[in-house]
């Protein structure tokens, strides 16, 4: 899982995340995933979502869920937020409880996940593959879909943790698993991965040539609670969000992780931009709205 919540606790204040909306907006963004540590923990949370919707972007959370009671998901609803990310480790409650070291935390990501379909919020399940679920990866990406009408997203380890052979499964276990991902989404399955993403994941675990390049820091930017920017979590800071600028940003070619959260929604950019409508149209087809932009 993201390793945030091992830091200080701090929030960013209304300043910071106006001119952080402000600078954003004005480069022409359009998604904003406001993250933590767990973000519904932030008291101005739902003021941020809504202050974000009405400056027009296209607004995702994820969380744990632990906070996803009746009146946090209403509250969810009236903000407008375009859709929700509840982190799912394992539908064991002993495997997921101990992974995130908190009791009943599968219990209440479920059930948050029923009350986000209730009150008519979007939403998905994102799974960090890892040693303690890459056995049942594919049962858990079915009985989500089947039996709590959610669709899954696979979030790989980041790399910051190491290098790709010193990550807690081996390459056979690796490729078996994406091989049934694959199959999952041919049978109808709602993974909403890219499939050229998880294709990526196996040529890196082949030593193959890789085909997606990441530009984090020009399609993606991170920005800290304090203002400052990075490319992504596994980058220096380039300036602080007051400077930030067209000549801030940097398209420099990078194939330093897996990450999930930057080099696929950098792979749609780039398709975006380079206007390769024919491979847009076949990845949406095999997902949903509701990720190809959140």
């Amino acid at each position: 899982m993201c390793g945030f919540w091992r830091q200080d606790k701090a929030f960013i204040d209304n300043s910071v995340f106006a001119k952080t909306v402000d600078a954003l907006d004005g480069l022409g963004f359009y998604n904003l995933s406001l993250t933590g540590g767990e973000p519904l923990l932030h008291p101005k949370y739902f003021d941020f979502v809504k202050f974000s919707k009405y400056r027009g972007l296209y607004v995702n959370s994820p969380t744990n869920g632990t906070l996803l009671t009746e009146r946090n998901v209403k509250r969810l609803k009236e903000s407008g937020i375009d859709s929700v990310s509840v982190s799912i480790d394992s539908l064991d409650p002993e495997v997921a409880d101990k992974v995130r070291q908190y009791p009943g935390q599968l219990k209440k990501a479920l059930n948050g996940l029923k009350l986000l379909k209730k009150h008519g919020v979007p939403s998905s399940a994102i799974i960090l593959l890892g040693k303690h679920n890459i056995h049942e990866y594919g049962e858990i990406v079915k009985k989500l879909d089947e039996d709590y009408d959610t669709p899954s997203i696979l979030s790989f380890p980041d790399a910051g943790v190491g290098t790709l052979d010193e990550i807690e499964f081996g390459r056979n276990e690796l490729l078996k698993v994406i091989d049934e991902l694959l199959l999952l989404k041919k049978e109808g399955y709602r993974l909403l991965n890219a499939t050229e993403y998880l294709l990526e994941l196996k040529r890196a675990y082949m030593n193959q040539k890789r085909r997606i390049t990441c530009y984090a820091g020009y399609y993606y930017v991170n920005v800290y609670w304090d203002g400052r920017v990075t490319p992504c979590f596994n980058k220096d800071t380039i300036c602080h969000i007051n400077d930030l600028s067209t000549n801030s940003l940097q398209k420099k070619s990078c194939t330093d992780c897996l990450n999930q959260c930057f080099i696929e929604f950098s792979y749609i950019s780039e398709c975006m931009a380079r206007k390769k409508l024919l491979t847009l149209w076949k990845e949406r087809s095999e997902t949903l709205k509701l990720h190809i932009l959140g």
